[in-house]
């Protein structure tokens, strides 16, 4: 099957890896348990390479109770790189970037800890889908109001 140039979403992932994934069973845990989501993200054009951007996604999973764990702790940082191949209105390119490809990138964070916790204690595990376009505004918040984040976090979106 060939794919005919104007089935292509305008958006292509080029690459993408995974520098951290730290996916832990809790003893005791429990499906039932509350747990939290939290992630960082940050995104930017490749310098001297028009239309590609850097992408980069951290995501987090923890009990949110540690006397009631979740059955997972998990981290994960995926990185890539996205470009855009479309005709794509300059007011949009940076929206459908940020959105688009983080999503990307959240779905293949998504398929790791599936894969991995297929085989793990307490069986298989898939998170939520997210609103990108809500953790980018959030992010973009989070970075005027405190535009110094501490060592180790992610850089907040400035898409």
């Amino acid at each position: 099957m060939s794919l005919k140039p104007t089935s292509l979403s305008p958006l292509q992932l080029k690459t993408h890896s995974f520098p951290v994934v730290s996916i832990r069973a809790n003893p005791g845990g429990k499906a039932t348990a509350t747990s939290a989501i939290d992630q960082q993200v940050a995104c930017g054009p490749v310098e001297g390479v028009p239309n590609h951007w850097n992408l980069q996604l951290q995501i987090s999973l923890h009990s949110t109770d540690v006397n009631n764990p979740f059955c997972y702790e998990a981290e994960i940082v995926a990185i890539g790189v996205v470009e855009l191949i479309g005709e794509v209105p300059a007011d949009k390119r940076d929206a459908i970037v940020a959105v688009n490809g983080l999503g990307l990138l959240y779905s293949a964070c998504r398929e790791m800890l599936l894969n991995v916790t297929a085989r793990s204690l307490y069986g298989a595990f898939s998170i939520p889908s997210l609103n990108f376009a809500k953790v980018i505004q959030e992010a973009q918040a989070n970075l005027q109001a405190s535009p110094k984040l501490p060592e180790g976090k992610v850089e907040a979106a400035k898409c």
